[in-house]
């Protein structure tokens, strides 16, 4: 059985990781004109990934097993909901009233499915570790 402090140490690299590449690849994707809404959502994305791993990487007291679980739980149906709201982006392509082209909505879409799925997998991952 996976002690809490492990799940939490190891899901604060993998999220470390994450947003670092996340905002690397985003900030050369936002570059090109092309890329430039995949690449700021992914960069977005990053930067707030790098924000919660630092923020719970220093924390001295963790919550109790149980009560992790159920946090990376609840993260996991958001991050179903952070696809969902990806897919939705990417495929119906809303212009918000011409604020956005389609190609910026498929694009920002595409990134925020991305950034969901590799959340879900990593939440989903250290809630069966504590089930163990």
């Amino acid at each position: 059985m996976a002690s809490t402090r492990s799940v939490a140490q190891t899901l604060v690299r993998r999220l470390t990781r994450w947003g670092a590449a996340s905002v690397l690849i985003g900030g050369v994707l936002a570059i090109a004109p092309r890329s430039r809404a995949f690449g700021l959502q992914t960069l977005m994305w990053g930067a707030i990934d790098l924000g919660i791993a630092v923020f719970t990487g220093k924390r001295t007291s963790l919550p109790k097993k149980s009560a992790l679980r159920r946090i990376l739980l609840v993260n996991t149906a958001l991050d179903v909901g952070y696809v969902a709201t990806g897919a939705h982006l990417a495929v119906r392509t809303p212009t918000f009233g011409g604020r956005l082209s389609a190609a910026d909505a498929r694009g920002h879409g595409l990134a925020v499915i991305v950034q969901g799925a590799a959340l879900f997998v990593f939440d989903l991952a250290a809630a069966r570790r504590l089930s163990r």
